[in-house]
């Protein structure tokens, strides 16, 4: 009965398979905001990108939209720069240090909602055999609500690899 089970997972996943067209992407990101994201990409070389980042305790989920250059003059082949825009919901949690009359002085674990506007820019390493990429980004964000009612972010530099399929 298993193996009647397998073959059926087996032939229904592969009637699925195509020819690579690298229409989509799958890849993490290790920096500040660490996390693993999904890219759907465009004829016009743009991209959108789902992503769940994990920072200060919380998981946030980002959208953004991107855009490749892959024919920069004085880069080679294999390097290829893209930026754009996009924006974040989610938590975060940390400790406070708290006081009253009846407890004292204690620590006490806080979560709030934050949203936020996120913007990209970085450089891509291209594989030519592999459907790999290595990404080295700078994704600058800034924050509302929170921890604190606004937080800005200029520097959350990254390194990630994906896997195009």
């Amino acid at each position: 009965m298993k193996y009647i089970i397998l073959t059926s997972i087996l032939f229904f996943a592969l009637s699925t398979v195509k020819g690579q067209k690298f229409e989509r992407a799958a890849g993490i990101r290790l920096g500040h905001s660490s996390g693993i994201f999904f890219d759907v990409n465009h004829k016009d070389l743009s991209t959108l990108r789902f992503m769940v980042t994990f920072r200060e305790g919380g998981d946030q989920l980002t959208v953004m939209k991107y855009f490749h250059n892959y024919k920069v003059s004085n880069l080679p082949g294999y390097l290829s720069i893209y930026y754009g825009y996009g924006v974040h919901a989610g938590y975060v949690k940390w400790d406070q240090y708290l006081r009253n009359s009846e407890h004292g002085y204690y620590w006490e674990e806080m979560t709030a909602p934050v949203a936020g506007l996120d913007a990209l820019v970085g450089i891509s390493y291209d594989f030519k055999r592999l459907p790999l990429s290595v990404t080295c980004d700078l994704k600058p964000y800034f924050d509302f609500w929170g921890r604190r009612i606004v937080s800005v972010v200029p520097f959350d530099f990254a390194l990630g690899v994906s896997y195009s399929f």
